[in-house]
């Protein structure tokens, strides 16, 4: 809390040595003025301001793109918001679900070559540098143009250099904290450059189940546990092990996970809990079920995730609640039929779950 506050302090702090650097160097005195303006301008600038939000997570995800091809690697997906492009198939389509913490992605697959040697500093750091330019060419601008559009351009240069400082200064798993855990061990690279050769499998639909295993030997590597990188092995090993319908091995790879790291500050956090909660419901642990789904319902991130999800619900419903006609009701919004065919993509393995736990009514 107290970090999340300085955060938004400094960046308010910013805006205002900004906005009052620009009024001094064009002479402007008559600060009364200041608040003798339309009050309809402030709904019209917000709604402006909130929308240019977009451009510069696509000028940000862009970045990524052009500094990655710069430093040879290729492009895997593009996303921002719900709307992604795959290169797999050369597609373009719009997401029915996308990730609450997931504003755009623009996913590349590293060079060839030893990971010693491979470079990462420009495709992390291309978003930011990006934003940080796109800020300073609105904010340079304004100068050259009379004191009330120029004050618009400073306005609107203030989302792409917040983006920067918020990209830049690590937290989570943002490009500053990725560069700045990358850098520490050869390590910490090497999964950051097999998380993404895995991700380029996985968007190119190869089954989970021939996803090469020399990925997840970092699970059992006391080295690989001191990186948050490790976290995203976790999860995939966890997802294959679902689609097999081999839950005690599930179960094990998230409670190793919660043994072995930190699980609250995680970016998987959210995952992990609605998942784990699907594990107690199936193992009987029902009061440990309950008491996630209590948590659950008090945080509003993890409430989105589990509106989201109907095959947790029920399986909640089912084995903990024992209420069949919710439980029905709730595998009746399970995934389409049709995705039957597909390969043992994140789909298929939910379709597959979900008849599983239909099963449970067929006699």
């Amino acid at each position: 809390m107290k970090k999340s506050f300085l955060r938004i302090a400094s960046y308010i702090s910013i805006a205002f040595i900004m906005l009052y650097a620009y009024l001094i160097a064009k002479g402007f005195s008559d600060w009364g003025k200041l608040l003798s303006f339309d009050p309809l301008l402030i709904p019209i600038l917000s709604a402006g301001l909130f929308l240019s939000i977009y451009v510069h997570i696509f000028l940000h995800e862009a970045g990524h793109f052009l500094f990655g091809k710069l430093s040879g690697y290729r492009l895997v997906s593009f996303q921002v918001r719900r709307y992604k492009y795959s290169q797999a198939d050369h597609s373009l389509h719009h997401m029915q679900t996308a990730s609450p913490v997931l504003a755009g992605q623009c996913l590349m697959a590293p060079p060839k070559g030893d990971y010693a040697e491979l470079p990462y500093r420009s495709y992390l750091l291309g978003g930011v540098m990006a934003n940080a330019l796109t800020g300073a060419s609105l904010y340079g601008s304004a100068f050259m143009m009379e004191l009330r559009l120029g004050f618009l351009f400073v306005l609107f240069s203030l989302v792409p250099v917040w983006m920067a400082l918020a990209n830049l200064l690590p937290k989570a798993q943002n490009d500053g904290a990725l560069l700045r855990e990358a850098s520490r061990s050869l390590h910490a690279r090497k999964l950051m450059f097999r998380q993404l050769e895995m991700a380029k499998l996985i968007e190119e639909k190869v089954p989970f189940a021939d996803l090469p295993d020399a990925y997840f030997a970092s699970l059992k590597d006391p080295q690989y546990q001191k990186s948050f990188l490790v976290d995203y092995f976790y999860m995939v090993a966890y997802v294959r092990a679902l689609g097999d319908l081999d839950f005690e091995e599930a179960d094990s790879l998230l409670l190793a996970f919660s043994a072995n790291r930190p699980v609250e500050e995680s970016v998987y956090w959210p995952v992990y809990v609605m998942e784990s909660l699907f594990c107690d419901a199936l193992f009987g642990r029902i009061e440990a079920a309950k008491g996630k789904f209590v948590q659950i319902q008090t945080h509003p991130l993890l409430k989105r995730y589990w509106i989201a999800n109907s095959r947790i619900r029920a399986a909640y419903a089912f084995f903990c609640l024992a209420d069949i006609e919710e439980t029905k009701k709730l595998l009746g919004q399970g995934p389409a039929v049709a995705r039957e065919s597909s390969p043992e993509t994140d789909a298929s393995i939910e379709l597959r779950l979900y008849r599983w736990l239909n099963s449970y009514f067929e006699h």
